[in-house]
């Protein structure tokens, strides 16, 4: 009788793994969510353009010479490195990776500077975002969008 025991308890044992397996498992697919953290990958960084890519054309600005960005809870403050600002407010949704931009307004951006004058129309224009913490592309469409890098 102690060997049918063993060997019923030892099921029992059995069974009882495999269903906490499931439940764990369960619950690290519940837990694991597709969508983006947005904050995590907005907030708390200091962006830098590495390019605005335009129908195949990509522009590049100077190394020496930064346009940068950096995002709040909802305001954005883009900077170019004649002291330029494009200022703003923004939105964006971690499921659809929809990103728009509002009550955008440029101060001090000269006619000449094409890298800033294509940022604001970019942000006028935006549409979706993709990235993380690394990098960041804010898309018009699939042939025009800003890429910058977490520096």
């Amino acid at each position: 009788m102690p060997t049918s025991v063993n060997h019923a308890t030892m099921n029992n044992i059995a069974k009882t793994i495999k269903r906490i397996a499931v439940i764990l498992s369960l619950t690290a697919i519940a837990a694991c969510n597709n969508s983006d953290d947005v904050s995590e990958i907005f907030i708390g960084h200091d962006w830098k353009l590495s390019f605005i890519e335009e129908a195949g054309t990509r522009r590049w600005p100077s190394q020496e010479h930064a346009y940068e960005i950096t995002f709040t809870a909802n305001t954005f403050n883009a900077t170019t490195p004649a002291g330029g600002k494009i200022i703003g407010r923004w939105s964006a949704n971690g499921k659809t990776k929809e990103f728009r931009c509002s009550n955008i307004r440029s101060e001090s951006i000269g006619a000449n500077d094409t890298i800033a004058n294509r940022m604001l129309q970019m942000f006028k224009d935006a549409a979706s975002y993709s990235g993380d913490t690394h990098y960041l592309q804010i898309i018009k469409d699939r042939n025009h969008f800003m890429q910058f890098y977490n520096r």
